[in-house]
């Protein structure tokens, strides 16, 4: 009885990987890559990790407040630092 479950796990093991391998060469929905971020928008990201806010938010306060408290201070050029972009 155990080499009927080897031989059934092998069968199966080389059944899921074909599949897999058939997937892998199928075309892509995906025409086109999205670009990368742009520096605003890495600072954007940055400024929402670092005080906790959601990066898809439109709340205005939040806005105002990453204009008159991020962009242009230490914390921020620190952050994009961090992240390879020269200040």
């Amino acid at each position: 009885m155990y080499m009927k479950d080897m031989i059934r796990l092998s069968v199966l093991g080389f059944g899921i990987a074909g599949f897999m391998a058939l997937a892998s060469f199928m075309p892509s929905k995906t025409k086109e890559l999205p670009a990368s971020l742009t520096p605003e928008e890495i600072s954007w990201v940055e400024f929402c990790k670092y005080r906790g806010y959601d990066v898809h938010t439109e709340d205005d306060e939040i806005i105002n407040e990453f204009l008159d408290t991020w962009r242009g201070s230490t914390v921020e050029e620190e952050a994009l630092t961090r992240q390879g972009i020269e200040v």
